[in-house]
């Protein structure tokens, strides 16, 4: 969007506009986890034990020392219910029924301060008990979970969802309705809610128990999920806004941020407290943190300080990055432009800010109006990019819509694919057994090409999703130039690896569908 090229009270404007959309999720629209026990090998013999650590920072493995491309959806933008009293879970396992089709490994689910923590001090346990319920689920069914502390607009008491009633002060003003016709996320330029993310942010303005109760909460999450098979992590503040001030402070240092000087020691800080607080009871679980949503929409160089944010885990860091991809236009239903830059300027920053974390790169939301000019580009090149830095996403959102029609969901309740679930249907890696060097989907022709280097101690075959939802019927698998005979496994969507060359490198090329390019 350039705004840095735009002048005076334009650019003003342009922010602050851009600041709430990036504040907005969307429209209203476990180490080895799940595929082996750590008593037995992901391919049912060699036992896996978690002993093998990541082979760099950039990758997060199972506890057979297999690389994880950590790819999905979030579940789900209906979680965030429309008070505190809400279930804040899907309403039923049988919406998740085609996650199969697309053979992901990985969801981030979204939890709330709120619930978690209804009262001062008490926690629900029995909101809890269900959501181990679903955890349970998903391990029976090979998928990795991370757990999203979601907030939008605050709080529920303020228009928004997230931190309970009781912990959202506003210095005593009233939210007020937004006009007719104005989009949801700039219910976070009112006052009201300006001075409840004051207040949690800034301790010395006088309530320092708001974040002692926010992280008093999240260990108590952890350390019930510490062991669980299917939690793999834990995204500790969704699009965290205003931690640098309100509206007008963040706007006052708009030139800064431009020029990628900013740095916000607030947030800085609290993500650290929250990768120690999660330490503290869960040695194991990545830790994922993220930059202010201002920078994700222009985007900007990240606010957060690398040298300010270390895992104090004595085996080597487990921590995630994970910022979100909406280009401000994108989001808001305008198109895509063929000659934008926002991709390949959110690649460049983000790749790096990342590595300078020692972090694995986890697109923690992406998506948009389907039905807009562009945005089949828009989809292929941002998964293309995110192929190109190895990194994870989760699409937004697992939401299942009456019809495919605009839908952001990649499926309708009946299981068939929307225009996001066509884009999103691809082979890609879900474990590789070794270190991956590079991978591609090519949507055109419908080809997938990997490349990986063998690595000692690895337990289990490489694994491919296979987009089965998709599928009609015709696959080839070509694995370091032989043909291979291999069987889909349907009932997960997964293709399986096993090298029988003996060289350290291997490649692989799958050809998916009748129409499929040559490999």
């Amino acid at each position: 969007m350039g705004a840095s090229h735009r002048g005076g009270a334009r650019r003003a404007a342009a922010i602050a506009t851009a600041l709430l959309v990036a504040s907005a999720c969307s429209g209203d629209d476990g180490a080895a986890g799940p595929a082996a026990d750590a008593g037995e090998g992901a391919d049912g013999g060699a036992a896996c034990t978690g002993a093998l650590e990541a082979p760099d920072p950039r990758f997060v493995v199972d506890d057979c020392g297999r690389v994880l491309v950590l790819r999905g959806t979030n579940v789900a933008s209906a979680n965030k219910g429309d008070s505190v009293d809400d279930r804040h879970l899907p309403d039923s396992v049988e919406s998740q029924e085609h996650l199969a089709g697309f053979g992901w490994n990985g969801v981030r689910f979204l939890i709330s301060w709120g619930a978690v923590e209804p009262a001062p001090g008490e926690y629900d346990e029995g909101y809890l008990d269900e959501l181990e319920t679903w955890m349970d689920w998903y391990a029976d069914h090979g998928v990795h979970v991370v757990l999203d502390m979601h907030q939008d607009v605050y709080g529920w008491a303020v228009g928004g969802n997230g931190a309970p009633d009781w912990a959202v002060e506003t210095d005593g003003l009233e939210p007020q309705p937004l006009a007719e016709g104005q989009p949801w996320y700039l219910a976070a330029a009112d006052p009201a809610v300006q001075a409840a993310y004051r207040n949690f942010w800034h301790p010395e303005r006088g309530h320092p128990e708001l974040q002692d109760h926010f992280f008093a909460a999240w260990a108590h999450v952890a350390e019930r999920f510490a062991d669980h098979p299917a939690v793999i992590g834990y995204d500790l503040f969704n699009e965290p806004v205003f931690a640098n001030g309100d509206l007008a402070e963040t706007l006052a240092v708009q030139e800064e941020a431009a020029a990628g000087r900013f740095r916000n020691e607030t947030l800085t800080a609290f993500m650290q407290r929250g990768v120690e607080t999660i330490r503290a009871v869960d040695d194991d679980a990545w830790v994922f943190v993220q930059p202010t949503s201002l920078l994700n929409a222009f985007p900007y160089a990240g606010d957060l300080e690398a040298a300010g944010i270390r895992d104090p885990r004595p085996e080597g860091p487990r921590l995630g990055y994970a910022p979100h991809l909406y280009e401000p236009a994108v989001h808001d239903g305008h198109g895509y432009a063929p000659d934008s830059p926002y991709v390949a300027r959110w690649e460049e920053l983000r790749v790096a800010e990342a590595e300078a974390l020692e972090a694995t790169l986890y697109i923690g939301e992406l998506g948009g109006p389907p039905d807009q000019d562009g945005m089949a580009a828009y989809a292929a090149d941002v998964l293309a990019m995110a192929d190109r830095a190895m990194a994870g996403w989760a699409q937004w959102s697992w939401d299942p819509a009456e019809s495919p029609d605009g839908a952001w969901s990649p499926v309708t309740v009946d299981g068939e694919l929307t225009d996001w679930g066509r884009w999103l249907a691809r082979v890609q890696p879900r474990a590789v057994a070794g270190v991956p060097t590079g991978f591609s989907w090519d949507p055109g022709a419908s080809v997938f090409r990997m490349s990986w280097t063998e690595r000692e101690g690895v337990v289990g075959p490489t694994e491919l999703a296979a987009p089965v939802a998709a599928w009609d019927g015709e696959v080839e698998v070509v694995l370091d130039g032989e043909v291979l005979d291999v069987e889909v496994d349907e009932e997960r969507g997964v293709i399986e690896l096993d090298p029988s060359d003996p060289g350290p490198d291997h490649e692989v090329c799958v050809r998916w569908g009748r129409e499929a390019g040559p490999c």
